[in-house]
């Protein structure tokens, strides 16, 4: 019993982790791509960060910037 409960506690750590990257993968077209940027824009380092700052002009030139944004 026990070690049900390990493995069902394991898993849904990993779950609520990996929840929202499954899921884009699974449901929209393309979805590795999203939930690859997706994971590598929550977990930027500053070099990612200049990257993507600098890409900005482009986006919002390209319309691919949200209006908040």
């Amino acid at each position: 019993m026990e070690s049900t409960l390990y493995w069902l506690g394991l898993l849904r750590r990993y779950g609520e982790k990996l929840g929202p990257y499954v899921l884009l993968e699974l449901v929209m077209p393309g979805g590795t791509l999203f939930a690859l940027l997706l994971f590598l824009y929550r977990r930027r380092p500053p070099a990612v960060q200049r990257v993507v700052d600098a890409l900005a002009p482009t986006l919002a030139r390209l319309g691919l910037r949200g209006a908040g944004a």
